[in-house]
């Protein structure tokens, strides 16, 4: 079993916005109001939705994540 297995591609998204706003492979998945931090920049994770339209065999699970800028 490598590294690769243990963990997730999770795609992160500002919410309404188009385009990817970051990439990481993480040993977890955050859950809504989880924050993030990116760039001393905090986030809370507003939706979480798990990508079951492709075999996850090659690439592990993989998910993506809404983000919105905390005020």
């Amino acid at each position: 079993m490598s590294n690769r297995d243990l963990t997730a591609a999770v795609n992160f998204f500002l919410r309404h916005k188009s385009g990817t706003f970051a990439f990481r492979r993480l040993p977890f998945v955050p859950r809504v109001g989880d924050k993030c931090v990116f760039n001393e920049v905090r986030y809370q994770v507003a939706i979480v939705e798990w990508c079951m339209d492709e075999d996850a065999t090659d690439v592990g699970v993989r998910v993506n994540v809404e983000l919105e800028p905390v005020a």
